[in-house]
Formats: C-alpha cells, structure tokens, sequence
C-alpha cells in the first residue's frame, strides 16, 4: 500500500496537533499493598487519610501521642482497615527523622508552617514523596475526589483550583457508574489471562471486550457468567474474521459535544480515521489513543480517480482486518459522494455501518422556536439529539 499523506493537521504548512493537551498534574495510579507509609498527626483530616492509606492495603504507621487522637481516629484504630493487607500501626510519640526509612509516602497534618517545613524537608531528605494536608507549599503530590468501584478506581482533581468542583464532577460519575461495573471488573481480572491466551492482539480480542463492557453497563453479572464468556470466547477463536469494518460517521457542526453516542463508541473502536476535510482536534481528541488519523485527499468533482483512491485505500484496509472510520462533517447521509462510496463499498462485499450526525439546520430550526425572552432567567434547554443511530 502506497504512504498514505500526512493529516491534515501535520502537514508542514501548520505545526502539528499536541496528542495531550497541558496537564496541571500527573494522574498516577500507585500500588500501596504491603507498602510502609508514615502518617503524623491526631486529626480528623489525618484519619481519613489514614484510612483511605489503609484501604489501599498498605502498613500505616501513625505517630502522635495517644491524647492528640480525635475521637474519629480513636474508631478508626478500633475498627482497622477494611483490605486484608491494610493494617494501622500506631506509635505513641511524635515523628522524628529515623520514621521514614523504609516508607513508601508520608502524610502530615501540621498546625503551623514551621512544622510543616520540618516535615517536608525530613520526608525529602529521605527520599520520601510527601503531602502536608492542606498546605500546597509542602506537597509533592495531591489526593483527589475518588469514586470507588474497585478494582475500577476514578480520581477527580482540580489542582487545588476548586474542590467543590471536583466533588460535584464526582458525584455525577457516581451516578453514572452503576454498582455493578465492580463486579464486571472483578471478573475481567479473573478471565484477563484466559483471553489472552486464546486471542490475538487486535480486532478479536478487542470484539471480546466491547461485548464484555456492553454487557458491563447493562446488567448483574449473575452465577455462571464466567463460563458464559468463555463460550463466547470459543465461538470467536472458531471464527476468525476474514475482513474489517467501515463506519460512516457523520462530525456534525463540528461541535465535540454534539456528537452522538453512537459516533463516539465507533471513534474509540477505530484502527483508522480517514477524513478527507477539516475536523477539529476536540472530536478527533475523542478517538482510541491507539488509532491512527489519516487525512485522504478531498474527492474531486472534475476527476473520478479521487475518489477511487479513497475508495482502494478503504477496501486494503478492510481486508487486512481493520476496523475504518469515514470521518465526514454534517451528516454523511446527505452526502450524494458518500453514498456513492458506500454503495461502491457493499457491491464488493464489505459491510458499512452509517452514524448519521446533527445537522446544522436542526439546531437552527430549534434556536427559532425557542420562546422570546422575558426577561426572566429562561432554564437550560438540552442539547438536540438526532434519532438514536
């Protein structure tokens, strides 16, 4: 197959698109199982934080004198830790340097910045990443908004910006994430080793865990389910796809978040995106990191060979498995060229699936019937949704 051009956004005439855009932090997920950490201080802040350290299956050694313990520390140390590995360890004296050998993190709640500096520059001498709680100056990483369905673990931060944001992000993820996505994800831990064994990197492998997660979001895992996955683990070892897929999908506007659902699955089940015109980086953005983008020359009206190299490039990848996505602005069943390209597509036997994006006009025609102001604080009006693809 011939090189494909550059996207349209890394050709030379433009500087090409960051694939991240600027983070304030680093998000990190970190294994604190049978791990050593270091809590000072008797506080209620200082509980949670002990707790939550605990809860991660790690050692905690806390040390304060007995008297300086809050009455939520004193129940926390009653109960202990809710991980079979997390234990609470506490020390009747107040920290000193030789505490943080061997530690793993260390967490303080200081009254004063003179101890707060004493703290930090201890832990720091000792190789050891520390937070002081609610003092950003002697931080060397943050806590988050968590929302637990562990093994799924979702962590919210605003950079200290607004955490009232961020517990309002969190509480409409935990309206989103049903309780059962825990024990999906317990059973994706136990089965991950048995698909791999069974299926290729790529396109069976990755058909396996979409009706894994589709499943996931739809019902209970109930008893038996495990072996209900393994067969269909077997019918698809058994047949092996011969050909890929092309999916239509309509951009819309150009607006990110008026992207239909459906579009936004197909995006992140892609190998490639082709698109022949302009499409912001937002809804690009919204594809599988994995996926290449490949801007294919614009059809021509004067010339038929245009688009009879979209076409043989559309149908090279098809054969070779993979899954291609036809990215088009507006709706891409409006598009007489497109149309052309699907029939072209399914006379040689490939199958097409359309996602018909918003159109401009229906957004328009809304925005006219909307009713004229009264000067009154008019509530918000959801988006326009075309019918479900």
């Amino acid at each position: 197959m011939d090189a494909l051009p550059l996207p349209l956004n890394d050709r030379p005439a433009k500087p090409s698109p960051q694939r991240v855009a600027p983070l304030a932090t680093l998000p990190l997920f970190w294994t604190l199982k049978n791990k050593r950490v270091v809590v000072a201080g008797g506080s209620d802040a200082a509980a949670w934080k002990a707790e939550l350290l605990a809860a991660c299956g790690a050692e905690v050694h806390l040390h304060v004198p007995r008297a300086e313990l809050s009455d939520v520390f004193l129940a926390l140390l009653k109960r202990g830790a809710t991980h079979d590995n997390g234990c609470l360890v506490h020390h009747d004296e107040i920290w000193h340097p030789g505490v943080f050998f061997g530690a793993a993190i260390a967490i303080a709640d200081c009254d004063g910045d003179a101890e707060a500096e004493a703290f930090f520059n201890a832990a720091r001498s000792a190789g050891v990443p520390v937070n002081v709680i609610d003092k950003p100056a002697f931080c060397q990483f943050q806590f988050g908004s968590i929302v637990n369905r562990s093994p799924v673990v979702v962590s919210i931060s605003t950079d200290g910006a607004a955490p009232i944001l961020a517990q309002a992000i969190r509480r409409r993820i935990e309206a989103l994430l049903p309780p059962a996505i825990k024990g999906w994800a317990t059973i994706a831990q136990a089965i991950r080793e048995r698909v791999n064994a069974r299926l290729k990197p790529g396109t069976e492998r990755r058909a396996f865990w979409e009706r894994f997660v589709d499943r996931a979001f739809l019902e209970t895992p109930e008893e038996g389910v495990e072996t209900r996955l393994m067969e269909d683990l077997d019918c698809l070892s058994a047949t092996r796809p011969a050909i890929g897929r092309v999916t239509i999908v309509g951009a819309g506007p150009g607006d990110a978040e008026l992207l239909t659902l459906k579009a936004i699955r197909a995006l992140q089940a892609a190998d490639v995106i082709l698109f022949d015109e302009p499409i912001s980086n937002e809804v690009l953005e919204l594809s599988r990191r994995e996926a290449k983008r490949q801007f294919v020359r614009r059809p021509s009206s004067r010339a038929s060979d245009d688009r009879g190299d979209i076409h043989d490039i559309v149908v090279e990848l098809v054969l070779a498995g993979k899954r291609v996505v036809r990215l088009k602005s507006g709706d891409a069943t409006h598009s007489i060229g497109m149309l052309e390209e699907i029939r072209r597509l399914e006379s040689e036997g490939i199958p097409v699936e359309i996602v018909p994006g918003v159109r401009p006009n229906a957004i328009n025609q809304t925005r006219r019937h909307q009713p004229k102001s009264t000067g009154l604080p008019m509530p918000a009006l959801p988006p326009v949704w075309p019918a479900r693809a």
